[in-house]
């Protein structure tokens, strides 16, 4: 005989679709950290936490969110658990070697800001300084410069999400930014060890261009 339908599943994933909050605290408190444990079993953090990342996109975003294919045909968190295995083969089939390091630390293009720093040495207090400020970050504001960034969403595709308005994003956006900027500029102050307008007319160069960089990449993406 075939299995029974997954009604609460099917209901589940359907009030996911249309954004009801509820669902989506399930989605993210319950279902999708057990699917999160099954991945870590197959690679590194760093590496389940971008797919997650994609995962919970494909589960809920574009034209045919895989959410509103599930049939209750078996258990949700099994289809989430696919979707997710899959996301994860494709990332392993396409990934080149790199360093184990959050993808953020690539971003924005560091070698537009690195021009304000003219030796060597300075150019790696940088890219330190900025790897640095990246782990501070909080997980939300890692998460939103990702979905923004590297996923190229808008503001009006995250919003959905984090089942909060536009306005929210937008302002938790500006913050996640900010407080990169910040962070950045005062890891790079105590490894350069420079003082006096030496040290600020430096600072003040990098900054511009972080502002400028970033900026130009969150509004690209808004306007999308």
């Amino acid at each position: 005989m075939p299995s029974p339908l997954d009604t609460e599943g099917l209901a589940l994933a359907a009030d996911c679709v249309r954004q009801v909050p509820s669902a989506l605290r399930v989605l993210d408190e319950q279902l999708l950290p057990d699917v999160r444990r099954t991945l870590l079993k197959r690679a590194p953090a760093v590496l389940i936490d971008d797919v997650m990342q994609k995962t919970r996109v494909r589960l809920l975003l574009g034209d045919s969110p895989a959410l509103s294919r599930y049939a209750g045909k078996g258990p949700l968190l099994g289809f989430l658990r696919t979707v997710a295995l899959n996301l994860l083969a494709h990332h392993e089939a396409a990934e080149k070697p790199v360093e184990s390091e959050d993808v953020l630390a690539t971003l924005p293009d560091t070698a537009e800001m690195e021009a304000g720093l003219l030796r060597a040495d300075q150019q790696q207090h940088f890219r330190d300084a900025f790897r640095e400020a990246v782990a501070k970050l909080t997980a939300r504001q890692r998460a939103l410069l990702r979905l923004s960034l590297l996923d190229e969403l808008s503001i009006d595709e995250i919003a959905p999400l984090y089942a909060v308005n536009r306005s929210s994003i937008a302002r938790w956006l500006a913050e996640a930014r900010e407080t990169l900027a910040q962070t950045t500029r005062a890891e790079l102050k105590t490894r350069l060890k420079l003082e006096g307008e030496a040290l600020e007319h430096l600072l003040r160069s990098v900054q511009n261009r972080f502002d400028l960089s970033l900026a130009s990449a969150l509004k690209a993406s808004a306007a999308r």
